[in-house]
């Protein structure tokens, strides 16, 4: 499903990264449920942080300049209005 508004380079890593994620989640709700994933769709590395800004950090340490997709692990985020969120079937995410 395309998301409105957002240029087809910023669909296409928002549904890269959320294939990577689904292939991932159930191992990671095991140990990780409620911190934050950001993947980082060409390498298809994720960073496990506390907090969304840990993950992105430790994602842009090592891939600096590229887009990060970020969302929680397993459960729902309250979801607030940034321009920059993309919203999905499977939680709250966020493009950095």
């Amino acid at each position: 499903m395309a998301i409105p508004n957002l240029p087809p380079n910023i669909q296409e890593l928002s549904k890269k990264a959320e294939e990577i994620y689904s292939s991932l989640s159930e191992e990671l709700k095991k140990q990780n449920n409620g911190k934050y994933i950001a993947i980082e769709t060409d390498s298809k590395d994720h960073f496990i942080g506390e907090t969304r800004e840990n993950a992105v950090s430790q994602a842009h340490k090592k891939y600096p300049g590229k887009l990060i997709f970020v969302r929680r692990v397993g459960t729902i985020e309250k979801i607030s209005s940034h321009s920059s969120q993309l919203f999905s079937n499977y939680g709250y995410a966020r493009i950095c």
